[in-house]
C-alpha cells in the first residue's frame, strides 16, 4: 500500500482555494486506487504524528510527499515520526520550500521567531528516510525557496527546477502540476527495464 501526502503553505488552509487544494483536486486525487490513498491537502501545522500513527495502522509503508512552502516543514517532521513507525518516504515533491528552525513549533504566533526564513542562506536539512527530493523553486520575490541538503548519502536531492513565477503564484505554476503528475505517475508505476 502506498499514501500520497499534500501539506500546504503558511496562508493556506480549506477556507480558501488555494494552489494546493487545486493541485489535488486535479492532479493528486486521479492517482487514488486500491493500492494507493490520497489524502486531502493538510495544513502546515497539522498533527503529523497522529496522521503517521494512522497510516502505519493502515499497513501502509510507502509514501510520497508533495508540500509547498512553510508545508516543508510539516514534511520533515511527518518523514521523522513515520520512521520509527517503519513507514519509508520514497518522494518527496517540493514546491518553493520555505525554512523554519527544527526546534520552532509549527504555530503560526511563532511566526516571528522564523525570521531566518526571510535570508537566503537558511538550509532546510532532508531527513535521513526520504530517498529522493526534487520539485521546483523561484528567487523573484520573498520568501524564496531554500537549499534542500540531505543528512544520509542514502537520501538524493535534485536540484530544484527555477521557475519565473513568485511566491504566491508558483504552487498554480502548470510546471509544477506537471511534475507532480510525471513523478507520482513513475513512482506509483515504475517503468520497467527493456531487456538488454
Amino acid at each position: 500500500m502506498n499514501a500520497v501526502l499534500t501539506f500546504q503553505g503558511f496562508t493556506e488552509s480549506s477556507r480558501q482555494r488555494t494552489g494546493a487544494e487545486d493541485l489535488y483536486f486535479s492532479v493528486i486525487r486521479q492517482f487514488a486506487s486500491r493500492s494507493t490513498t490520497t489524502y486531502q491537502p493538510q495544513p502546515w501545522t497539522a498533527d503529523v504524528k497522529t496522521l503517521a500513527a494512522q497510516i502505519a495502522r493502515q499497513g501502509i509503508r510507502n509514501v510520497a510527499i508533495v508540500s509547498y512552502s512553510h508545508g516543508q516543514s510539516a514534511a520533515v517532521d511527518f518523514s521523522k515520526a513515520a520512521y520509527s513507525l517503519g513507514i519509508t518516504v520514497d518522494l518527496w515533491l517540493a514546491c518553493d520550500p520555505v525554512y523554519r528552525p527544527a526546534w520552532l513549533p509549527r504555530w503560526n504566533w511563532m511566526q516571528p521567531l522564523a525570521f531566518r526564513a526571510l535570508t537566503k542562506t537558511a538550509r532546510i536539512k532532508v531527513p535521513h528516510n526520504i530517498r529522493r527530493v526534487t520539485g521546483v523553486r523561484q528567487d523573484i520575490s520573498w520568501p524564496a525557496g531554500h537549499d534542500l541538503t540531505p543528512t544520509s548519502p542514502a537520501t538524493y536531492v535534485e536540484d530544484l527546477i527555477k521557475l519565473p513565477y513568485s511566491h504566491t503564484t508558483i504552487d498554480h505554476a502548470p510546471e509544477w502540476f506537471s511534475l507532480v503528475k510525471t513523478e507520482l505517475a513513475s513512482w506509483i508505476t515504475p517503468p520497467i527495464a527493456s531487456p538488454a
